[in-house]
This record gives structure tokens, sequence and C-alpha cells, in this order.
């Protein structure tokens, strides 16, 4: 396993057991989550992409996130229908399901597994997956729950997201036949390598063992959804876009990948059933660092 998997295993037990034994807390990984998406996330996004070659077909993969998310949603609302689940239970499903944890587990763990050129692809899959999310998941948690929140806050959301800036930002500079100023790339580098140990540890502080106990069942089924099910419509979106080497591994990897914790911050505005979307994140952050010894040899094959 890749120094920086052992690294991203070692910082998500440490936070785990922060949050366990009671050291920090929920505030804290909100806290420190924000720090990652507001500052560190950019400057990854800034230098990553900075000396990284796009395809001519790297337009496929944000459109493979819609190929497997939109199935996906479909399937857990057919789903929460047929198990005549309240409203705001089935919303924190779909919700729980249709989110994949891209900033704090498939950037670093892309990263670490294929380099700067697998992170490049993690970035355009999520800009697929990021427009979903403020365009169909976000008002999606909204309706379903109690929220008086306008709509119109997820355009905000879309629109102030300094990741988005950051890519944007990139892809113009890129697009110019330009490179980030030697200086600037200087400044930003050592903030850039904070990303995958400030993310590893505050995606252990968000673990809530509570959480899961309290709804085990139900949590179990979106677990196996989010991740087996995403896995499987991820291969049908790979044969289906024709997408080989890097690109078929890093889109099968990802959608493969746990819930998001961001999933948890929308249930809790919009007033879902908090403890089934924190449980679902939970048990499959748990489940995705487990697997995470055996992603080299994975990322090997998925690569041939």
């Amino acid at each position: 396993m890749p120094l920086a998997l052992h690294l991203f295993l070692i910082l998500f037990v440490i936070g785990a057991a922060l949050r366990l034994f009671g050291v920090l807390g929920k505030p804290h990984a909100e806290r420190l989550g924000t720090f990652v998406f507001s500052v560190t996330l950019p400057a990854t996004i800034l230098v990553s992409l900075d000396r990284v070659a796009f395809s001519p077909t790297a337009w496929k993969i944000p459109l493979a996130a819609c190929l497997i998310t939109i199935p996906l949603m479909l399937i857990a609302w057919a789903l929460t229908r047929r198990l005549t689940l309240d409203r705001p239970t089935q919303g924190g499903f779909l919700l729980a399901v249709g989110s994949i944890n891209s900033i704090y587990f498939a950037y670093p763990v892309t990263l670490a597994t294929f380099g700067e050129e697998g992170l490049a692809q993690a970035i355009l899959f999520d800009l697929g997956q990021t427009t979903l999310t403020f365009t169909v998941l976000y008002p999606m948690a909204l309706w379903y729950g109690a929220s008086h929140a306008s709509s119109h806050a997820a355009l905000r959301r879309l629109m102030t997201s300094p990741p988005l800036w950051a890519l944007v930002g990139i892809l113009a500079v890129k697009a110019a036949g330009l490179h980030l100023p030697d200086g600037l790339r200087t400044i930003l580098t050592p903030v850039h390598v904070l990303t995958i140990p400030l993310a590893s540890l505050a995606l252990g502080l968000s673990i809530s063992v509570h959480a899961v106990r309290t709804t085990w069942k139900l949590t179990s089924l979106g677990v196996g959804l989010r991740m087996a099910g995403g896995l499987l419509l991820g291969w049908i979106a790979t044969w289906l876009l024709g997408l080989t080497g890097l690109e078929r591994a890093s889109v099968l990897l990802i959608a493969g990948m746990p819930s998001a914790v961001m999933a948890v911050i929308f249930a809790t505005e919009a007033k879902l059933d908090e403890d089934l979307v924190s449980s679902i994140v939970a048990l499959s952050i748990c489940l995705g660092v487990a697997l995470l010894p055996w992603l080299p040899r994975l990322a090997a094959l998925l690569m041939g």
C-alpha cells in the first residue's frame, strides 16, 4: 500500500478515536472540513491540474458521474416507495445514496493511488457530481424536508464554492496555453500538501457510532446501494462511454466511494432523518477505509 494511503488510514483512525473518546466532536470536524473545502482543496486543484494534459475524451468523465448518480437515485427512490418510509427518511436515504464522497475520500485516495493524473480524473468526475449535488440532490433534500430554505440557496452554494472557482480558473489558464506562475505555485504547494492529512482527520472526526446502532438495517441497505450499486453502474457507464485505462479505472474507483459528509450538512439544514444519513455516511466510510489495503491491487486490475 502506498505511503500516502498509510498516512490516510492512520489519520482517519486518530480522528475517529478522538471523536469516540469525546476529545473532539462534530463542531471540530465541521470547522476542519470548512478549512479543507475553502483553503487546501482549491490549492490542490490548482497545483494538480496545472501540469496535467487532458485527453480528448475528458468530457466523458463528468458525464459518467451523471450516468451513475441519476440511475442510482431512481433505484433508491423505488426502494423507499416500496418500503413506505416517511418523507424525512425517504429524503435522507436518497440524499445519502446519491452523494459521493469526493473531497474527503475520492480526492486523497485517487491522488495516493494514481498520482496527480488520477486526481485530475477525480476532479473532472466531481465537476459532474457537484453539478448534480446543487441542481438535483440539494433541492430534493429541501423538497422532502421541513426546511423553509429557498431553492436559490443551492445556486448560491454552487456559485460561492472556492473549489469551483479554482477549477474554473485553472481550466481557463490551461485553455489559454499557460501555467501557474512559479511564485504562485511555490506558495500553493505546501497548502496543497495539507489536503490529504487534514481531509483524513476530518473524515475520522465525522464518524458517529451511535447513529449506526439505531438505524443499522436501513443503513446497511443504503451503504450497499451506494457502494456496490455505484460500482455496478460505474461499469455500465464506462462501457457506454468507451472509457479505458486511467479514465476507466478512476471512474470505477470513484463510483464505489462512500457517501459524502456534505450529505449530513444538507440533511440537518433540510430537517431530514439526520441519524439515518449520518449512519450511512459513517458505515460507508468505515467500509471504504477497511478496503484501502486492497486498492493498489484493485487499481491495477481496473487499469487492465
